[in-house]
């Protein structure tokens, strides 16, 4: 057993930050409980390797799996989640996305103090240490390392230019309100390198005396007294462990894990956790519903030029890892995305409710992950920013070995299949459109043979996704559903606090790690301000 002032579950992209700001304080002792391991190897560190040999491996994913869903012919989907230090940011994509000024906007209107973008936007700033310099929305000189692209590619700048020509804004900075348009990525990279949020905040805090970083420690349940929360029992090396909090726990497991540890540890819908043998601390109902993620579909097409998936015998790794080895540069340093693109689904809309990705790579969302092609190809995918549809985190059983149930009920409201189908129509159009349409020589996905507006509805009815951004399941708010309140304390406990992707009451126009950090800012400066 041992002590500390605060105990931070999870060492994500708002685990670590919590913990690396709390830990600035040499008088307050930080411990932070992480389940899976360093995130030192080069599979990690590359971001080329992380898509090849993280994700689906059990070292470094916890490869959840969602039920059977109802809403696209039961699909079963892959859920890729970090187990690593930096959790999901040491295997993500690595784009640098805020959410649009509306979305924050909103938030604050549900009675949310200080969360409108006005209030956020120096949190972002603050963190950001922006290859291009400090601007009034963007920072420079903090922790996390925001970096241009470093690998072109020729059909990249082809669709670029189509999206210009058929309609969609040029822009050099995706993140710049109103967030409208097309543009290059910018990348949580370090030259080439992987800059995830715990080699941005906890590597060059790991040497305080008052940190405790404790990797394989597996999470059972928060232990409290009557209502407040008092200390966190996990599982290390076969051997129980119990660290006692004196001032507060905040749970940032992500928002598949940080409802699952609150059920079982007694909180949560009192009828479901009696159902599974647990003892009820405090009747929250919210706790695991509003899951929310973003749909998408790809659009892949067969090109007269090589591309990353096929490139991968033995004379293309060894010399793509020299170039990044050596320069940090070349395909081994490539996010999963090389152009985000913004727009409408229809022009009287006032905010954009589409995104696009572009990558010169042939893949798909398989049901167990990403599918890689073996000839020349490139995909698109349109995902849906804001979606109506809801779902739902269940216990699967008592034991925190379980996975929880994963219901995502992706077009649980229909107005998410007709924008989804709006949006893969653009793209569809900009496909069409040169100089892109001079490389492609077929297309694969969604296929010609889809034309009519059923064929596009069944096509997104089969293939949609949720694009591996879950958020909102320990929602913020005041209203019965929330879990937690503007200032990020469980609604009705003392001492127990939730900073993650799962706080969201609506999930952000945009790619989550940005957003999460942010969040881990905030939760900071709350509990140093004692707010």
């Amino acid at each position: 057993m041992s002590e500390a002032d605060y105990v931070v579950i999870g060492s994500g992209s708002s685990g670590a930050v919590v913990s690396a700001r709390l830990s600035e304080n040499p008088w307050s002792r930080v411990v932070v409980l992480e389940a899976g391991g360093s995130d030192k190897s080069p599979i990690i560190q590359m971001p080329a390797a992380s898509y090849l040999y993280a994700i689906g491996s059990r070292k470094y994913d916890w490869c959840f799996k969602g039920e059977a869903d109802p809403t696209r012919f039961g699909r079963e989907d892959d859920m890729p989640r970090g187990r690593t230090l930096g959790g999901s940011s040491s295997i993500n994509g690595m784009l640098y996305v805020r959410g649009q000024p509306r979305d924050f906007d909103d938030w604050a209107a549900l009675g949310n103090r200080d969360w409108d973008f006005k209030s956020v936007l120096p949190y972002f700033r603050k963190s950001e240490d922006n290859e291009n310099g400090a601007s009034e929305f963007h920072g420079a000189g903090g922790p996390l390392k925001v970096s241009n692209l470093r690998a072109g590619h020729p059909i990249s700048n082809a669709f670029l230019e189509a999206a210009s020509k058929y309609g969609l804004k040029r822009t050099t900075d995706i993140n710049q309100p109103p967030n409208d348009g097309v543009g290059f990525v910018q990348a949580t990279q370090i030259r080439g390198r992987r800059c995830s949020a715990a080699r941005a905040f906890l590597w060059p805090a790991r040497s305080r005396s008052n940190l405790d970083i404790r990797t394989h420690a597996w999470v059972t349940r928060i232990i409290f007294n009557g209502k407040k929360a008092v200390g966190v029992e996990y599982e290390k090396n076969g051997r129980t462990g119990v660290v006692k909090a004196r001032r507060g726990i905040v749970l940032s497991a992500g928002a598949l894990a940080s409802p699952q540890i609150l059920m079982l540890s007694g909180v949560g819908p009192a009828s479901h956790l009696r159902s599974h043998g647990i003892n009820v601390v405090h009747d929250l109902p919210g706790v695991g519903q509003n899951f929310q993620d973003h749909p998408g579909t790809n659009h892949t097409a067969f090109v007269n030029r090589a591309t990353y998936n096929v490139q991968t015998n033995l004379f293309y790794k060894a010399m793509f890892g020299a170039q990044w080895l050596l320069f940090g540069r070349g395909p081994g340093s490539t996010p999963d995305t090389h152009i985000i693109g913004f727009t409408r689904s229809r022009p009287d809309l006032s905010h954009c409710d589409l995104q696009y990705h572009f990558t010169p790579v042939g893949y798909d969302f398989g049901e167990d992950g990403p599918i890689m092609f073996d000839k020349p190809a490139v995909t698109g995918i349109t995902n849906i920013h804001r979606p109506h549809s809801r779902g739902e985190i269940t216990l699967r059983s008592p034991s925190y070995r379980d996975q929880p149930r994963i219901q995502s009920n992706l077009f649980g409201d229909e107005r998410d299949i007709d924008t989804l189908v709006a949006g893969s129509k653009i793209l569809r159009g900009i496909f069409d459109t040169e100089p892109l349409r001079q490389f492609v020589t077929g297309e694969m996905f969604p296929g010609k043979e889809v034309q009519t507006e059923d064929e596009w509805r069944d096509y997104v009815r089969r293939t949609a996704i949720g694009i591996y951004h879950p958020a909102g399941t320990c929602k913020m708010g005041r209203d019965p559903m929330a879990v937690v309140t503007d200032r990020l304390a469980v609604h009705g406990l003392e001492g127990l606090y939730v900073a993650d992707a799962s706080i969201m009451p609506t999930i952000v126009s945009a790619n989550l790690n940005a957003n999460c950090i942010m969040i881990g800012e905030r939760m900071a400066d709350f509990l140093r301000k004692g707010e």
